[in-house]
């Protein structure tokens, strides 16, 4: 039985969605533009899930096959807030080899 998932990135099977597809084309489209894109928004409220959703479009095996220069990764800050800047930029590029080396 669906409910109203309130954590988390939401399960379409489990929890209720609301699609955002033309959303989903446009933050595409930016982003094929090559323009920086920012998800700001309140707790809870799905920037989460689009943002993996968007990741989902753009690792599709047809837009690959057409669009070659794409290899998304996900990296969280949340936890580099009270970092020092040196700490922070060795922490990025730490995180962004671990990503690249473990991707698929």
């Amino acid at each position: 039985m669906r409910h109203f998932g309130t954590h988390g990135p939401v399960n379409t099977i489990d929890n209720y969605v609301v699609a955002r597809t033309e959303r989903l084309g446009d933050f595409i489209k930016r982003i094929k533009l090559g323009r920086y894109i920012v998800l700001f928004a309140p707790r809870q409220t799905g920037k989460t899930t689009f943002f993996q959703d968007a990741l989902t479009i753009l690792e599709a095996p047809a837009l690959q096959a057409k669009d070659t220069d794409y290899f998304p990764i996900q990296l969280n800050f949340q936890d580099c807030a009270n970092l020092a800047p040196d700490a922070f930029y060795t922490t990025l590029a730490e995180e962004l080899l671990h990503r690249l080396i473990f991707s698929k």
